[in-house]
């Protein structure tokens, strides 16, 4: 267990861990923190091309309003401040650039202070594939800042920073916002096809509802941004509280007492990609967003040298107690140090068609790691998808009962650990269904494995139509001690390992097996048992094949309480362990039709016992 009862709050609330990070922060930070010296990048030099075929252009690239040509009336910083006061001036417009690339003095976007450069309502940036390199090695705040105003959308722009930052709300691209001083709410705000490299920000595009009442940013649109990290960018790696991330949606809403106010809704980020390799994150939705959906986002490297082991480096972060119907669909998540997806709390996920590989961190003591962390997520859905090479493909951290976890379809390989976790967060929890999962784990890791003890049990747990394999002994691993875990079954399940294909050792609770397969590999291992359910209580088996096994022994069901029909041994020439049920009459109370098989008979051929009238009648 990852211990997120007794530490979840106290990590997590870290995330934006002090004055320094935190979102309810009302002053700016200053300090003499040396991060690095800046890496300028000449004008052109390096940047890559945009605005070609490859990216959809800007729905709305004229706003209400007129024109403003950007370079007509000069090239700077204050260029542009002259130019959205005249935007502003007419009610809104378009700012569109001539195309070229510019140079933008860190000392004169500083001078401006926290907001940068002001976008004002109704107002269309249009960087008609310009490209802006921020020069000299000053801390800016935001280049552009888009607060308390509706209808901003930027476009068709690159902007490389000069990777300077000491803290939270500088160093950053942009902000859009609604600051705690509003008395309305705000809505539509577009980027579209915006390259953006080398940004030493906690997160580099930040939407964000800082509101203590109930008024609600909407409408956000992020359309083909690409974010490219260089060396230096993280501004804490080694600190878990410390994002570095190219967008941040969020809400100063963090607590579930929160969830009528500070709302972020219609959130849509599509086409994203990033090269995070020297950052942690690329997408966080952090606090009461609602409504919301990341659409085919590419990762690549989230933290790979941009974070440590459990530092939060994750491709994407959904957290929040308040978060509700977010979809995320088709993401490729290629080698997160931490998780591809770290979903925490909230309610109403779904998850479609993920493909995550080389998923690496096993530091999972604190806070979980694998291609997918669900942990007290409610009402989740995870669909389709490819795992490969992680240390564990999912993570299922469940809270509350009737927490409603589905898993459908996904196809797993490779995993070090385990190809499925799934794991009480509190006491009696549960509510998970598991289907059509096709799972063959590494020679060191469980297909699917629910280590529950006393406390973290998982109630309500139904497994059909899937396929656990292993190259390692055990492929299904149900409890290591004793546990009241109510209500798992499994149907039509195959499980294959080199000795134990299923396991579930001294389940205390009530367990139906249906149509279940165990076939061993290289002829099984000896000292192992193929059906291993010694101590179980209230199991009820009917339908169990035994294939392939040589040595070792079908079954070791000593103590073992319940009811147990249709046992088949298929190219196996082995018995159960001596004195387990079914080898002698039946020694424990029964309950109504229960029924026990001898399951290694003798000369006298099959013999069967029930349950009738208080004992145990021989009928077969």
């Amino acid at each position: 267990m990852t211990n997120e009862s007794a530490i979840e709050e106290r990590h997590w609330r870290r995330m934006i861990p002090n004055e320094k990070f935190s979102l309810s922060r009302r002053r700016l930070v200053t300090g003499t923190l040396a991060l690095g010296a800046a890496t300028v990048f000449a004008a052109g030099s390096t940047a890559s091309p945009v605005g070609n075929t490859g990216y959809p252009r800007a729905r709305n690239t004229t706003a209400t309003g007129g024109l403003v040509v950007f370079g007509d009336d000069g090239t700077d910083v204050a260029a542009c401040v002259r130019a959205m006061a005249r935007i502003e001036s007419m009610g809104g417009g378009t700012l569109m650039f001539r195309r070229r690339a510019y140079n933008w003095s860190s000392t004169d976007l500083k001078a401006l202070g926290h907001p940068g450069i002001a976008i004002p309502a109704n107002c269309t940036i249009d960087g008609n594939g310009s490209i802006i390199n921020i020069t000299g090695s000053e801390h800016t705040f935001y280049v552009f800042s888009a607060v308390d105003v509706s209808n901003v959308s930027v476009a068709d722009l690159t902007v490389i920073g000069n990777s300077m930052s000491n803290g939270y709300n500088n160093g950053a691209f942009m902000k859009f916002a609604l600051s705690p001083a509003a008395t309305a709410s705000i809505d539509t705000f577009t980027m579209d096809t915006v390259e953006l490299q080398n940004f030493k920000a906690p997160w580099w595009v930040f939407v964000c509802n800082e509101n203590p009442s109930s008024l609600e940013v909407r409408h956000i649109r992020i359309n083909g941004v690409r974010g490219i990290s260089r060396p230096g960018n993280s501004l804490d790696p080694a600190n878990r509280g410390a994002n570095s991330a190219v967008v941040n949606i969020s809400s100063v809403a963090s607590e579930a007492a929160d969830a009528a106010r500070a709302i972020v809704r219609d959130a849509i980020v599509t086409g994203f990609y990033a090269e995070a390799t020297h950052i942690k994150q690329g997408i966080i939705f952090d606090n009461n967003v609602h409504d919301s959906e990341i659409r085919s986002a590419v990762v690549h490297n989230a933290g790979l040298m941009g974070g440590h082991d459990d530092t939060g480096c994750y491709a994407l972060q959904i957290y929040g107690a308040n978060n509700r119907n977010i979809h995320v669909t088709d993401p490729v998540l290629i080698s997160p140090r931490d998780n591809g997806i770290y979903a925490a709390n909230g309610s109403g996920l779904v998850i479609q068609n993920a493909a995550v590989r080389g998923q690496t961190s096993t530091a999972d003591w604190t806070l979980p790691k694998a291609g997918i962390s669900i942990n007290s997520v409610r009402n989740v859905v995870i669909s389709g998808g490819t795992f490969n090479n992680n240390v564990t493909d999912l993570y299922l951290g469940i809270r509350g009962s009737g927490a409603n976890v589905r898993v459908e379809g996904v196809q797993c390989a490779g995993a070090s650990k385990a190809g499925i976790l799934l794991q009480g967060a509190s006491a009696e929890v549960g509510g998970v269904t598991i289907t059509g999962a096709r799972v063959a784990a590494d020679a060191t890791a469980h297909a699917l494995l629910s280590p529950n003890d006393t406390i973290h049990c998982v109630n309500d747990v139904h497994i059909a139509d899937c396929n656990f394999a292993t190259k390692s002994l055990t492929a299904v691993a149900v409890s290591a001690s004793p546990t009241p875990a109510r209500n798992w079954s499994f149907s039509n399940v195959i499980c294959t390992s080199r000795g134990t294909p299923f396991q579930a050792t001294q389940f205390g609770g009530r367990m139906t097996i249906q149509r279940m397969r165990l076939v061993l590999l290289d002829g099984g291992t000896e000292g192992y048992s193929a059906f291993r359910c010694f101590g179980a209580g209230a199991m009820i088996v009917d339908g169990l094949t035994i294939a392939d096994q040589k040595v070792g022994s079908t079954m070791d069901t000593r103590g073992f309480i319940g009811s147990l029909t249709n046992i088949h041994a298929e190219n196996s020439h082995t018995h159960p362990v001596a004195a387990s049920v079914g080898t002698v009459r039946p020694t424990f109370r029964g309950f109504p039709g229960a029924r026990i098989q001898n399951l290694a008979p003798g000369a006298g051929g099959h013999r069967e016992w029930q349950w009738q009238h208080g004992g145990w009648v021989e009928t077969g």
